[in-house]
Order: structure tokens, then sequence, then C-alpha cells
């Protein structure tokens, strides 16, 4: 998560950074079950360094590591998928995830974001018991859910108490047939993502949610992140698209998901035709992502 190479966070301290470089405040989904394993260091300090910087600290379920919650030698099997489960397990992830967040003394969560994007009606009714409003748990290029209710490609909607805010999607054309993609750094070129806002902004549809991860700000020789390179296309990526926000601003608002009002009108369902990029778009992207996952270099 923090990235560091020679000395310097090319993580969580670049995402940080390239934010305040640009005035973005920006949502962190914390994923707080982990504490299972790890207690409630290190992650307590990032999390509270998250909300100094004066961004949002929402909640993240990665049920993988109740594994570590079970004493003894007869523990469950991991599953990190919050889809499937019964309301009681979903009841125990909320209830140990806010309780983490208690303990690092950071703001209760208003929002919610599933691990992998795995989610089912059952997720939205135990977040309304618990308290929260929000969620963020969609995104159906990465995870389609099973239930059709839920295949939503963006906008905003109300599932079981909650206002969903779907990972944002659009739609480009290669060999033939039309592909999904979710709006995210590491995912789409700076000129797909900066088409999709100018879009919306044409067609006046907000908010739009961009998907990104510390780690992606980084390479790794292995999945033990021992040997660290700086990820200079998304870093490049990233501050392209902070920096064309904070030229338009004008045009555009960057705000945490916190800010976003649960009440009332302002429910749209985007559909997937919505947004769309040039075919050459999609293929310079392809080259683009192919060049960068092929070289090492700091």
């Amino acid at each position: 998560m923090l990235g560091s190479v020679r000395g310097k966070e090319q993580g969580l301290g670049f995402l940080l950074d390239s934010l305040a470089q640009f005035g973005a405040r920006a949502t962190f989904f914390v994923e707080a079950l982990q504490t299972a394993y790890f207690g409630d260091e290190p992650m307590g300090g990032i999390a509270r360094r998250i909300a100094a910087a004066g961004h949002d600290v929402q909640l993240h379920l990665h049920p993988c590591w109740m594994h570590y919650e079970a004493a003894g030698g007869s523990k469950p099997t991991p599953n990190d998928s919050c889809a499937g489960r019964t309301e009681a397990e979903l009841c125990h992830f909320f209830e140990f995830g806010m309780a983490a967040f208690s303990r690092w003394r950071v703001p209760a969560p208003i929002a919610v974001r599933t691990g992998n994007f795995q989610v089912d009606q059952a997720v939205f009714r135990t977040a309304a018991r618990r308290g929260l409003r929000i969620s963020s748990c969609i995104a159906v290029p990465i995870y389609r859910p099973p239930d059709d209710r839920l295949v939503l490609f963006g906008g905003s909607h109300r599932v079981g108490g909650i206002l969903e805010l779907p990972v944002s999607c659009y739609r480009y054309r290669i060999g033939g047939s039309d592909r999904l993609r979710s709006l995210c750094i590491t995912a789409c070129s700076t000129a797909e993502i900066i088409s999709v806002l100018r879009q919306a902004h044409v067609h006046q549809l907000s908010p739009i949610l961009i998907l990104t991860h510390p780690q992606e700000y980084i390479k790794k020789t292995d999945f033990r992140y021992a040997t660290l390179r700086r990820n200079r296309a998304n870093q490049s990526r990233l501050k392209s698209v902070l920096k064309f926000l904070n030229q338009h601003r004008d045009d555009f608002v960057t705000t945490p998901i916190s800010a976003i009002s649960d009440e009332g009108g302002g429910a749209w369902t985007m559909e997937p035709h919505m947004f769309s990029v040039s075919r050459a778009r999609a293929l310079a992207r392809l080259v683009e992502n192919g060049i960068n996952d092929r070289i090492w270099w700091y």
C-alpha cells in the first residue's frame, strides 16, 4: 500500500501528494477485516493519515480475513465474497469492521465497498440495518452480479434503503464487438477517462466514479512485493486527470462520497451505451498498457 521505492512512497504517498497538489478530495475505502490478522496497526495509522489529509475514510470488507478470527486448528476455508452470505455472517462482518474504525479513532463510516465488488441484496439490507447510507459495491465489468437488478453501469440507485453509486462504465469497440470497461486509472488511458468526463458534462450526468488503488502506482516482481519500481504510466495518468479536473473547475468538482446527498431526487440509471470511446482511443490504450506491462524501469 505504501510502496516505498528508494525511500519515497510511490503508492499511498504519491496518491495523497497528487490529490493535494491539484486540490482534489477523494474517498478511500479502507479494508478493516484484516485486523483479524494484523491487529489495529499499521492500518489504523494509515486511516488516520488519510483522514488528516482531508479525505473520506470509508468501510471496505474483504471477508477472507475472517479465516484468522477463528481460534485453534479448525479454521474455515477462506472465502472472500460478501455475496451469498447469511445475514448473520454479514452482520458480523459489518460489526467487526466498524469496531475497527472506532478503535482507529476515525469518523464512523457511512459508506461501504465490498471486496471484489461481490455483492447481493442481503449486503444492502445489512448495510442499512447497520446505519450506513451509501455504497459503491458495483462495477459490472469487474464482477457482474447474478441478480439482474444489480447490473448497474453507473449513475445513482436506491437499493434496499442504500444509495448505490456504481463505478462508472463506458463502451468501446474492438474486433467487431462492443465491450464494457470500468473507469479505472490502471485500466484506461488518460484520453479515455477525459473523453468520458467530457461526455458526462455535456449530458449533465453526475456523479462519475473513477476507481484506483495505491498499489497501481508501483510495479512489483512478485506477490510479496520484494522488489518495487514506480509505475510511470499510471502515475502520469492520475496526474493528467487531476490536472484536467483542476483546469476545468467551472465544469467539474471532485468530492468525497460522504458529501453526496442520499435524499430526494437525483437518481438516474446509466445505460451501457451512454458513454463510449472511439476505436482509435481503445487501440491506443491497448498498446500503452501492453508497453507498460513489459517495461521495468525506475
